[in-house]
């Protein structure tokens, strides 16, 4: 039975640490929601769920998006990572006249982009002609936020929102009229 019993625990603590993050995730919607902004995509998969949202009174980002990128399984990765996950944060703009000098200045963000990676709070942005996209992510512990059925909110949409105010004034120069 010692086998089984120990099989039968990983699995629940593989369950319990999934549950977090689709808890996180709803928790994030209803607490952002409740700041005026408006969920619009939504996709779960078993290892990963991403939400966009807009924000009507934001006259600079077209919108937001947050995707919680679980290392689930039975490897390595998963039981070195334990409770914490990858936070993506993505915000974008929509400039909807392009003119040439956008063109340098896509150049010398592709440039910049050779030497970053977006993780651990560094912003990578990404220029599509009409298109500027902002990233960025963070590795966090689902703990320090979510204890069982109870979930810090204040704190927590309160560290996300900052997040993505961060990447809204990297777009600010580039938003045009």
């Amino acid at each position: 039975m010692g086998l089984f019993d120990t099989a039968t625990g990983y699995q629940h603590k593989a369950e319990l640490r999934e549950s977090k993050d689709e808890i996180l995730v709803g928790e994030l919607i209803r607490g952002l929601s409740a700041l005026g902004w408006n969920p619009y995509r939504l996709i779960a998969d078993s290892d990963r769920q991403a939400v966009g949202f807009k924000v009507p009174a934001d006259p600079v980002i077209s919108a937001y998006s947050l995707t919680v990128d679980r290392k689930s399984g039975s490897g390595m990765i998963t039981q070195k990572l334990g409770s914490r996950t990858v936070l993506g944060f993505v915000a974008e703009i929509h400039n909807k006249v392009v003119d040439p000098d956008d063109l340098a200045t896509m150049w010398r963000t592709d440039m910049a982009n050779l030497f970053k990676l977006p993780v651990a709070g560094e912003v990578r942005i990404n220029h599509q002609l009409n298109r500027v996209v902002a990233r960025t992510h963070h590795l966090v512990d689902i703990d320090s936020y979510v204890d069982g059925t109870n979930v810090n909110l204040g704190a927590l949409v309160e560290w996300t929102q900052t997040q993505f105010l961060a990447l809204r004034e990297q777009l600010l120069p580039l938003k045009k009229g």
